[in-house]
């Protein structure tokens, strides 16, 4: 979870359902303690980038994931949710401000609505997709290159290519592609 989830009051209490924040150190201990663990790669990014046209995931530059599965050699599994773009329309400004602002206090700033401009889901199916483990060797820190990275992250964006157009016709998405930038 963000950093600011832990620290605003009312929803700090949504960490009790075993939620971690998302630093190196965090994750690294959770998985030495056995746990599974769930991230959304692009962030708030990901929210700045979303479209109706295409599935656009922000994580094309984001290779921290990679960098640290390198680390503690834990498998990697491709995971994608189709059609969670189409429950809620988000509205934001034009010139990144409100992208800029969401970053700087780590929380999503933007307008979201659904069925009658009401913060009610529009009805469309959501499907969770999953991919192939992909497995991992673990590496020293000092012994990690550029190329181990690149050649992880380039897996798991194949992988999540590869779970998208396979299961997208069924989905009623056939139209679309993913794109990450």
């Amino acid at each position: 979870a963000a950093s600011a989830l832990f620290r605003t009051p009312m929803l700090r209490y949504f960490t009790a359902l075993g939620c971690t924040s998302v630093s190196a150190g965090d994750i690294t201990e959770a998985v030495d303690a056995g746990y599974s663990i769930g991230i959304v790669v692009d962030g708030i990014a990901g929210i700045f980038r979303n479209n109706h046209d295409d599935e656009v995931v922000a994580v094309k530059d984001r290779k921290g994931l990679a960098k640290l599965a390198l680390r503690t050699g834990t498998p990697l599994v491709a995971a994608y949710s189709v059609g969670n773009t189409e429950v809620y329309s988000a509205g934001f400004d034009g010139w990144g401000v409100m992208e800029w602002l969401s970053r700087k206090l780590q929380m999503s700033l933007f307008f979201l609505w659904g069925r009658f401009y009401l913060p009610i889901p529009n009805r469309r199916n959501v499907a969770l997709l999953f991919g192939k483990p992909i497995m991992v060797q673990k590496k020293p820190l000092d012994e990690i290159t550029q190329k181990d990275i690149d050649e992880l992250h380039a897996k798991l964006l194949a992988s999540m290519s590869e779970i998208f157009d396979l299961h997208k016709g069924h989905l009623g998405c056939a139209h679309k592609k993913i794109v990450f930038e």
